[in-house]
């Protein structure tokens, strides 16, 4: 066998998995979206209207000013959210991370309030922050911040000993110790929190609109449910599915190529 063969042939499985990745989801889709459009024609119902048609009245809204004005107020608020996520629970999960002692005496707790529905918190929120965007974007804050938070602190405790060890001996100052040393080892640790947590801020955004909301995707959503407009709900349905995926997949993507360079 040559040394080019002996250099292809490795690669390959991983090409292949690659082209699973993509293809899978993909035809997953297409079987979903042939099911709906199937089970809208055979209903032949308003109550449940075709994809084209909720695509179609979701271009209609699309040219509202007050409905564009809503979308816009969720991408600002969102992106607000989740730049706080990032930052804040990427830094204290490190941080805590490196420290054994602090690793062990948080990790609990924040498990267990992890696993409190976040949702029931809200009337708290609502209560010290009053209606408006402050208080929906702190709930969106929260929801997020602490799946970041943990996925954080379990990938730096899982950082190379030795190295931490190494960068004692030679009296490496703490920043150049995480700049050098830790965050390579957390990039793809970082890349899947932030993906992880993306959904879940999102998710408590939209909740947030919802009950408590004059403007936002959230607030439009709920009119339409109470006016039992279908077409709209499943238009305003595909609209935030595509503003989720389009970083949810980014960021995956970005994922599968730093563990593909790791290995």
């Amino acid at each position: 066998m040559s040394e080019a063969t002996m250099s292809v042939s490795p690669t390959q499985p991983s090409s292949d998995r690659a082209h699973t990745r993509v293809v899978a989801p993909a035809a997953l889709l297409v079987v979903l979206v042939a099911a709906w459009w199937a089970g809208a024609d055979v209903i032949d119902s308003a109550v449940f209207p075709t994809p084209a048609e909720s695509i179609f009245t979701l271009g209609k809204e699309l040219t509202d000013s007050g409905f564009r004005a809503s979308v816009g107020s969720t991408v600002l608020n969102l992106t607000i959210a989740y730049s706080f996520v990032v930052v804040v629970g990427g830094a204290l999960g490190v941080l805590i991370g490196l420290n054994g002692f602090w690793s062990r005496t948080l990790s609990p707790l924040i498990f267990s309030l992890n696993s409190v529905p976040k949702i029931v918190l809200y009337p708290i929120f609502l209560l010290f922050l009053g209606l408006g965007a402050l208080s929906q974007v702190s709930f969106a804050f929260f929801q997020g911040l602490l799946p970041m938070f943990l996925i954080m602190l379990e990938g730096s405790a899982g950082v190379n000993r030795l190295h931490l060890k190494l960068a004692a001996s030679l009296q490496m100052s703490y920043p150049a110790l995480v700049r050098k040393i830790v965050v390579p080892q957390l990039v793809p640790t970082l890349l899947t929190a932030m993906r992880v947590s993306f959904g879940l801020t999102f998710v408590g955004l939209i909740l947030a609109e919802m009950f408590s909301g004059t403007a936002g995707l959230g607030f439009e959503l709920l009119r339409n449910v109470t006016q039992v407009r279908m077409a709209n709900i499943l238009g305003e349905v595909l609209l935030i599915t595509v503003i989720a995926l389009i970083p949810t997949v980014a960021l995956k993507y970005f994922e599968l190529r730093v563990k593909a360079r790791a290995r």
